[in-house]
């Protein structure tokens, strides 16, 4: 088996693990056995359990940010639907990384500066990626603009996507959201 593909194995059977549970509940040894690898191997990939998680992280979000990639092309008009489709789907299935924010707020507290670093930087890739394909469908737009809205974009859809977690009954339906960042963007309804 090639080594990238343990190293996947791997990340995938972490995040299996997750969901209804927190992070330090999970053990290495769990980990092996859920990616049919000995715990051994894990070290082979990572540090440590922390080193794991960040990588993890990292792994998902450049995920996310090949997906905005592939908008690249998209309308200006319907970019930002698809924005919410596809940030709004991560968020979800990710959701025992995000419904407990405190939770995870404290893995990255344990994370080492290059960790931190890390995952600081592959978040900073999502904006960028996304910032470069707002750009593209609207070239008038600097480069610092686009980055700003594409923050701005990324923002409410979080926001949204938590009070949804938060069990908020009077939400918007997601059409308003992206109305009131097209108007606040500047773009023609």
């Amino acid at each position: 088996m090639r080594k990238e593909n343990k190293r996947e194995l791997i990340l995938n059977a972490l995040e299996e693990l997750l969901p209804g549970r927190r992070f330090h509940e999970i053990t290495l040894d769990e980990v092996a056995k859920a990616a049919q690898v000995g715990k051994g191997t894990i070290y082979l990939y990572f540090q440590d359990k922390d080193a794991l998680f960040a990588e993890l992280v990292c792994f998902r979000l450049g995920k996310l940010q090949e997906q905005l990639s592939g908008l690249a092309g998209s309308s200006i008009e319907v970019l930002p639907g698809k924005v919410f489709e596809l940030v709004g789907d991560f968020i979800r299935r990710h959701r025992s990384w995000f419904g407990a924010i405190g939770n995870f707020a404290s893995h990255i507290a344990r994370m080492t500066d290059q960790q931190y670093e890390q995952v600081k930087n592959q978040g900073g890739n999502v904006v960028t990626a996304l910032a470069e394909v707002m750009q593209g469908s609207m070239p008038q737009w600097s480069s610092a603009e686009a980055r700003f809205k594409a923050q701005n974009l990324l923002w409410l859809i979080d926001g949204y996507i938590r009070s949804e977690f938060a069990g908020v009954n009077e939400l918007p339906p997601p059409e308003e959201l992206i109305s009131f960042f097209r108007r606040g963007a500047g773009i023609a309804e």
